[in-house]
């Protein structure tokens, strides 16, 4: 039965790697057993290779014919979705910090303008809006702000599961 193995995956290039070159020189390559080499392409097994035995493969793939460096694709692939959460989260903290900007400068424009001799009811009330709108706003931007703590979601988007 074959395994199904997930994309962009450093077990699915290696089983792509032994696939062309075979598991034998596989082992060869990377100066260790072939079950070694087997383990690497589980990818549940919780083992990888080293840096090393790594661009050892991929040089052995390419040296037989394979189009591309697959382990290295697959990391680079990897790295590029892990920083893609990383600047939405940055981008999203963006987006938060000039909501409450732009809804704090309308409650203190508004505000300013229940100071002025004849300030009405409606005024009032409507500094009292915007204000409100300025509190959510603020009270947003600090849950975005502490998403980027050490242990919290953006910090686990941005360390990705590779």
């Amino acid at each position: 039965m074959t395994k199904a193995r997930a994309p962009m995956t450093f077990s699915l290039a290696i089983t792509r790697i032994a696939g062309l070159i075979g598991w034998e020189e596989a082992a060869r390559a990377t100066d260790r057993s072939e079950r070694t080499v087997r383990l690497w392409s589980e990818g549940d097994a919780g083992t990888l290779p080293s840096l090393d035995q790594a661009m050892a493969l991929d040089r052995a793939y390419l040296a037989a014919g394979g189009g591309e460096a697959l382990i290295l694709e697959s990391y680079a692939r990897q790295i590029d979705v892990a920083m893609a959460a990383a600047l939405a989260c940055q981008r999203s903290l963006s987006d938060e910090i000039a909501e409450t900007a732009r809804e704090s400068a309308e409650a203190i424009a508004s505000s300013i303008r229940v100071t002025q001799p004849g300030a009405t009811a409606t005024a009032i009330y409507h500094a009292i809006a915007e204000t409100e709108e300025a509190s959510g706003a603020c009270t947003r931007l600090l849950a975005r702000l502490k998403s980027f703590l050490p242990g919290n979601v953006a910090e686990q988007d941005q360390q990705g599961s590779i």
